[in-house]
């Protein structure tokens, strides 16, 4: 019986070993986050009913939430629908870069659509706590605007 449990023992350890190194630890090598982010950005935010530039876009149904070190996920709250997901790169006061995750199920919201997996876009925090997200293609500006959500 004895070495019937330390086989058992050893075949589940194989397949768990073998199962880590096929998908590895979860971590792409597209992911790279694990930086601790500013407090600022941390939590879960709601977005706005429509963009800063288009008062006919809705936006209203968008969910982001960031994480200490940096990851994030944006998605769609109202119906469950898959988004985005990465990490974010603080580059400055003013400047981020929003990194895509490629493993996963991306659907990019229409505002944004022709980001880049490795996308650099300006931020602030207004006044009132609000962070605003601006994505600019060089002929269309769309700023998403999110307030906290607790």
């Amino acid at each position: 019986m004895r070495k019937f449990l330390i086989l058992c023992m050893m075949i589940v350890l194989t397949i768990v070993l073998a199962g880590c190194s096929l998908f590895g630890s979860g971590d792409s090598e597209d992911f790279a986050g694990g930086e601790p982010i500013a407090e600022e950005f941390r939590g879960g935010w709601e977005c706005e009913e429509t963009t800063l530039e288009d008062p006919n876009s809705y936006t209203g149904y968008l969910h982001l939430e960031v994480s200490d070190d940096g990851s994030y996920s944006m998605y769609d709250i109202a119906a469950g629908n898959p988004g985005i997901e990465g990490w974010l790169e603080v580059l400055s006061d003013t400047e981020l870069i929003l990194h895509i995750d490629k493993t996963v199920d991306t659907d990019i919201p229409v505002e944004w659509d022709g980001i880049s997996y490795d996308q650099k876009m300006k931020y602030c925090f207004t006044d009132d706590g609000k962070l605003q997200i601006t994505y600019d293609d060089g002929h269309k500006t769309s700023t998403l605007v999110f307030y906290r959500f607790n």
